[in-house]
């Protein structure tokens, strides 16, 4: 969580030092959106700070909620542009096909966007560079009964889907459990990312889990309530 920010900080930073390195004044433009997208990671990151001293006074189960109407295709639309130079950077190619008439769902765009980012960096540091992802989302139905046990009505269900290494079904028993890191030699975490992320969905009132094969990637999915449900 804390490194994203600065991940994506420091890339933006050595680009314009880049630029500036081939002028004659070593000087660079930047355009008002690169020094608002700094300040809002910055932001996002002071914002992490504060939760990290939040949670060493509270247990994990009482994750405080501010949750609010979200049209999920446009919020996820947001995370994908400010993860786009992480994504350059592991040549990663990423496809959004959450539909923008999905009913907004209720949830708390902070916590909401440290699932987002955990899930996408996790498949990044776990993966060779190169990697294909797909992020979708559906209305709760049996359709999708075979992905996630327990189907709701009045959910939505979100995946995010990769083409990676693929996991045995050992190592999806205990992914989200505390501590647990995954095998490769990518990981340099401690393993709390998708624990967090279990958290912060179950606080929603959601479930999450993984279904994966060695050799043939892994789909992470998630169910989030629908506004009208939570209000209800």
């Amino acid at each position: 969580d804390l490194r994203t920010p600065i991940v994506g900080t420091l890339l933006v930073l050595e680009n314009l030092q880049n630029k500036a390195q081939n002028q004659s004044d070593g000087k660079v433009m930047i355009s008002q959106a690169i020094l608002q997208r700094m300040i809002q990671s910055s932001d996002r990151q002071l914002n992490l700070l504060n939760l990290l001293l939040e949670a060493h006074f509270n247990e994990a189960g009482n994750i405080r909620l501010a949750q609010q109407p979200i049209a999920l295709a446009t919020f996820v639309q947001g995370v994908v542009e400010d993860l786009e130079p992480l994504l350059t950077k592991n040549s990663a190619h990423l496809t959004h096909l959450i539909p923008s008439d999905l009913p907004p769902i209720s949830a708390d765009p902070l916590q909401l966007r440290r699932v987002f980012e955990n899930l996408l960096t996790n498949a990044l540091n776990h993966n060779p560079t190169g990697l294909s992802l797909t992020l979708n989302a559906t209305l709760c139905t049996k359709d999708i009964a075979a992905l996630v046990p327990q189907t709701e009505s009045n959910m939505i269900c979100c995946t995010v889907q990769d083409n990676g290494v693929g996991m045995t079904q050992a190592q999806c028993d205990r992914l989200f459990e505390r501590y647990a890191r995954g095998n490769s030699t990518q990981s340099i975490g401690v393993g709390l990312g998708l624990y967090l992320c279990r958290q912060i969905i179950q606080a929603h009132g959601g479930q999450i889990g993984v279904n994966s094969t060695p050799g043939q990637g892994s789909t992470f999915w998630f169910t989030l309530p629908l506004a009208a449900l939570s209000q209800s």
